[in-house]
């Protein structure tokens, strides 16, 4: 059996007990952001927070539920910081609004790299409840962002504004991964340039696509829901 790492004192009270989840939360969000989401294990998490390994599941069902919270977390420092960035710039052009959600994603690595994660692992491998929290959160946050872009661009109805967040979040999702490979894949790219064509320019390229779908939807007039 394993020790304890050293200091480790078993958490009695509730208030200790949040105090360890927190740190635990924290120790993930650290090491995700320096190795990358799909590399931290959960061993790795407990020795960063200081915890017995064997103890972590009296405050998580697993590693997924601690980045699944914290997937939820971003979802709503994202929508928040997207509605400080759009109240009071008045109404703007595609390019502008495309500016601004590319450059609000791109400012919380973590929430770029957990996008990925989410759909492909993270809601796949905890309990319902655990899943159905995350995914009030992420709504209650999707649509606070839908909200904003809609005070940004009036011309955008909810159902548009609504695509561009789900737009939006599907391309970070695959192009937040592809601009920071693994390993392996960047001694490929480095012996062979050419096959990075798609790895870098995450924010540019990200910006550059979000512009057209904007256009587009409001080109196309809200068909099917009123501007309402």
């Amino acid at each position: 059996m394993s020790k304890p790492p050293a200091g480790f004192r078993r958490a009695r009270t509730p208030e200790n007990k949040q105090v360890r989840a927190l740190a635990l939360i924290d120790a993930a969000r650290t090491l995700a952001l320096r190795e990358g989401v799909r590399s931290v294990t959960l061993n790795e998490i407990a020795a960063t927070a200081g915890v017995h390994a064997s103890a972590v599941r009296r405050y998580f069902e697993s590693r997924e539920e601690i980045y699944l919270r914290l997937a939820a977390t971003e979802w709503e420092g994202w929508a928040a910081t997207l509605e400080s960035e759009l109240d009071g710039a008045g109404t703007l052009a595609a390019r502008d609004l495309a500016a601004v959600l590319a450059r609000t994603a791109a400012g919380r690595p973590l929430f770029c790299d957990l996008l990925a994660h989410v759909p492909l692992s993270l809601e796949r491998s905890v309990s319902e409840e655990s899943v159905r929290a995350f995914k009030i959160r992420a709504l209650d946050a999707f649509d606070s962002a839908v909200a904003a872009i809609r005070r940004a661009v009036p011309d955008l109805s909810a159902r548009d504004a609504a695509d561009v967040v789900t737009a939006l979040t599907a391309m970070v999702g695959s192009l937040w991964q592809i601009a920071h490979p693994s390993e392996t894949m960047a001694r490929v790219y480095e012996r062979e340039p050419r096959l990075a064509h798609t790895a870098g320019e995450f924010l540019p390229r990200l910006a550059r696509l979000l512009e057209p779908l904007v256009l587009g939807l409001l080109a196309d007039g809200g068909a099917g829901e009123s501007r309402g």
